[in-house]
């Protein structure tokens, strides 16, 4: 959620030169996630309680129905929360068609088909960089996760999620000093998958391209991000306008930050005492747990890169009704705090 730390060029080439189109699987299983837990997490005293409140933040990725299987390794960290993510490139037109074929399985998906039917007004650049769970969710295949524990080359995990548990809170009570555990665990798994963090490309952290043939690049989100309808944003600018939109621009989802110093233009712009989302770009100690559903700016951002929403059986939807009343690289990012 905060800076760009090191992107491993080399393995960055390596993914996208390993690129190609495998045939799309069934739907018959849902996301899954695979936690694994690093002994810095395990060795804690409250290592149950971190370890339950991840395991629980990570059950609404299984209402996704695709298929695929995406291992993250929770580990302790500074900041607040960060995540190291495996990368994976292709042209604008390879992603974007595997998107348009991914939406002709899966009719189900508006979100996708409203945006891909919008693209025409959104940002174009020659190449996008995706995360490997991303790319792998989607049917290309070398997209395997490729990091280890220490966020390097040589591993099978598609990231890493560091969790500053000693100011984060692990209970159902607000707590002024602490900062609610389940938003930060959810935003480092938005990143890994896709939306946040690496979704944007808008400060161009390279200088140039890293494919070294002066081509441009953008990010996952960059395809929906506009400053005014019919009006692409590609601009680190503080006092720009920057939202996402998957309909050309017309309806403001959710406004992206633009704060920079440190914190990540693909998260969504920060009020501590307003609306908070799960993918607000910095913390604010003391507020209640956050949690996403189905109507999440960060649920239709994942489905507007190709994650599918199951349809809920009859008896879910009654639950989920009755419920509404109810209140080939390495991209190394760390998550500010609000004080």
């Amino acid at each position: 959620m905060s800076g760009i730390r090191g992107l491993d060029r080399k393995r960055l080439l390596g993914a996208a030169a390993a690129a190609a189109l495998v045939a799309a699987a069934s739907q018959s299983h849902a996301l899954t996630i695979n936690a694994t837990f690093d002994s810095s997490i395990t060795s804690l005293s409250n290592a149950a309680a971190v370890e339950a409140t991840i395991n629980n933040a990570l059950q609404f990725y299984n209402q996704f129905s695709n298929p695929v299987t995406v291992s993250i390794d929770f580990q302790t960290g500074g900041g607040l929360g960060g995540s190291d993510t495996g990368l994976f490139g292709d042209t604008y037109a390879g992603y974007t068609g595997q998107l348009a074929a991914d939406s002709l399985l899966h009719p189900q998906n508006t979100v996708l088909q409203t945006g891909l039917s919008n693209l025409g007004s959104g940002n174009h650049k020659d190449l996008i960089i995706g995360t490997t769970a991303n790319a792998r969710m989607l049917g290309y295949s070398g997209s395997d996760g490729f990091l280890d524990a220490d966020g390097n080359f040589g591993g099978t995990f598609d990231g890493i999620v560091s969790l500053n548990t000693a100011i984060m809170n692990f209970t159902g009570t607000p707590d002024a000093a602490l900062y609610p555990a389940n938003q930060v665990i959810q935003h480092e798994v938005d990143e890994v998958l896709g939306v946040g963090g690496p979704g944007t490309f808008v400060d161009q952290p390279f200088g140039s391209n890293p494919f070294g043939d002066g081509s441009t690049y953008m990010g996952l989100e960059d395809l929906y991000r506009y400053s005014s309808p019919g009006h692409a944003s590609f601009t680190t600018s503080p006092t720009a306008t920057a939202y996402f939109s998957i309909d050309g621009g017309n309806t403001d989802i959710r406004d992206f930050n633009q704060e920079g110093g440190g914190s990540d233009y693909a998260d969504w712009k920060t009020d501590c005492g307003g609306t908070q989302n799960v993918q607000d770009a910095f913390g604010c100690p003391g507020t209640p747990q956050l949690a996403l559903n189905r109507h999440s700016p960060e649920a239709i951002g994942l489905q507007s890169i190709g994650y599918d929403l199951a349809v809920p059986e009859p008896s879910a939807w009654a639950l989920m009704i009755a419920g509404f009343g109810l209140a080939g690289a390495t991209l190394r990012r760390r998550r500010p705090a609000v004080a």
